[in-house]
């Protein structure tokens, strides 16, 4: 992605008990995965840079014995992000005397701050008023504040939380293009998170964890993709088939005005994995989010983030899952 101007430097901290989820958090922003974390000790440092914003992003353990480590690290915070697990009532006083000692620290420079009510896709957890009045957000008068609803797994509230970041440290509103086309009865999504590609330009699908060698076919999805490429793609795909025993990939997704569920233009199946059905709202978070990452490693977007992204935590491939796949390609 390309940079405008002299990049701006600002550090974020990220603070809060141990287990509530930070670290996990920052893996999607500066990583482009979700996979589980062991505890942070001591300080960890990230970087992450964005447009013309360059975030250096402290992670703190949030164990007891850890947390007068980054006392001296608070005056020099532009932005505090507080993470606790919504789901755990019983550290909540902890939490409370954790939050207030951060802002005893940080009232001379007035840092913004935002309250992260994480692990929000969980049953029972603790409702975003009851947090508000329990901190008593609303008697802080003095600095920016907010508190987003967040989920690793379902992606809820992370978009929201990286503009609130971005709009208090640049003073601009965020926005993202999310390439798509509408027309009657269907919407066109690109690019395809199920599209798997080598360097030796060998392309997969993996959409219902079936792993299929495809055809890559481009159709110009800026120009050219509406109904009537639904319309050949039957005939290219028999064409395919007996020519090259492939099928074909035309690297979009298409969705029915009615349906939530995102579906392969060519089989007409779902798009799932790992027992994931990708609905329009978490292909449109991972896609965003890829793009995030993806100014890390200088591109609009990172493909491979986009799959990652979209897969829960408990569901993810392991390193022998990979390499037994990986075999099984060659």
């Amino acid at each position: 992605m390309l940079r405008k101007g002299k990049e701006k430097s600002r550090v974020i901290l990220f603070c809060g008990l141990s287990n509530a989820g930070k670290t996990t958090i920052q893996n999607i922003f500066t990583k482009g995965d979700v996979f589980k974390t062991a505890p942070t000790l001591g300080i960890s440092l990230n970087t992450l840079s964005f447009k013309d914003m360059h975030f250096r992003i402290f992670d703190l353990g949030g164990q007891e014995r850890f947390r007068e480590e980054i006392t001296p690290l608070l005056p020099f915070a532009d932005i505090i992000v507080f993470v606790m697990d919504a789901s755990d009532k019983k550290r909540f006083e902890e939490v409370n005397g954790e939050f207030r000692r951060i802002l005893k620290h940080t009232d001379k420079k007035l840092t913004p701050i935002c309250v992260l009510r994480h692990k929000s896709d969980l049953k029972k957890t603790m409702k975003e008023k009851y947090v508000i009045n329990k901190l008593g957000l609303k008697g802080i008068l003095n600095r920016p504040w907010d508190v987003f609803s967040t989920s690793a797994v379902t992606l809820d509230g992370l978009l929201d939380v990286f503009k609130w970041i971005y709009e208090q440290t640049s003073g601009e509103k965020l926005e993202f293009i999310v390439d798509k086309k509408k027309e009657e009865d269907h919407s066109f999504h690109f690019p395809c998170p199920m599209k798997k590609e080598f360097e030796n330009g060998t392309t997969f699908c993996l959409n219902r964890d079936e792993f299929i060698e495809t055809e890559a076919t481009n159709f110009g999805f800026h120009d050219e993709v509406n109904k009537m490429v639904l319309k050949i793609l039957p005939d290219l795909r028999k064409e395919a088939i007996e020519n090259s025993g492939n099928e074909i990939c035309p690297d979009f997704c298409i969705k029915k005005n009615r349906e939530e569920i995102l579906r392969c233009p060519v089989t007409k199946y779902q798009i799932e994995t790992r027992g994931i059905k990708v609905t329009l709202k978490r292909y449109e978070d991972s896609l965003v989010l890829s793009q995030i990452y993806g100014a890390k490693i200088g591109e609009d977007l990172c493909r491979e983030c986009i799959y990652k992204i979209i897969i829960s935590p408990d569901t993810l491939l392991s390193e022998d899952d990979l390499r037994q796949l990986t075999k099984s390609f060659k």
